[in-house]
């Protein structure tokens, strides 16, 4: 069965990002399903899975500006490296995350090292660059009236 409006579709994904290194729990791979046609889903995805089939890869490369979007300059600062928990951990070109006591988390790439400070890049790791999202199609199967209605109401919202 291919897929089309009114079907129920169960897939897995992961994501990379285009020429750079991908940090570990931005390509975890994610399985989702959901009534194609029916639920909010990106076009760019709906119109890569249309008419494929159970056990069928895709691999879809995403824009900046409809995944991340761009890169901005103004979230690149420098940062005491005694105000850090571990700052044997800062390396150049790597991803540095600490967890305040708090629970909130700081999370940046180390763009260079200056002495007691810092250049880091706090934009998203994906920020003005390509994401390349695989995805396969684990099942494909018309919907049941009950799994189209209980779509209809979920795309209704409320509140």
């Amino acid at each position: 069965m291919k897929i089309e409006r009114d079907f129920f579709v169960r897939l897995v994904y992961s994501m990379s990002i285009e020429g750079e290194k991908t940090p570990e729990w931005f390509s975890r791979p994610i399985e989702v399903s959901f009534i194609f046609g029916r639920e909010p889903i990106p076009v760019i995805i709906e119109k890569a899975i249309l008419g494929k089939e159970k056990g069928e890869t895709v691999e879809i490369t995403i824009p900046p500006q409809s995944a991340y979007g761009p890169h901005l300059d103004y979230l690149v600062k420098e940062v005491d490296l005694n105000s850090l928990k571990h700052p044997e951990k800062v390396i150049p070109g790597e991803w540095y995350e600490e967890v305040s006591p708090y629970g909130s988390r700081t999370f940046f790439k180390v763009l260079e090292v200056r002495g007691d400070k810092v250049i880091a890049d706090f934009n998203h790791p994906a920020a003005g660059k390509n994401v390349i999202m695989k995805v396969e199609v684990l099942e494909v199967r018309p919907a049941t009236a009950y799994e189209i209605m209980a779509a209809e109401l979920r795309a209704c919202g409320g509140g």
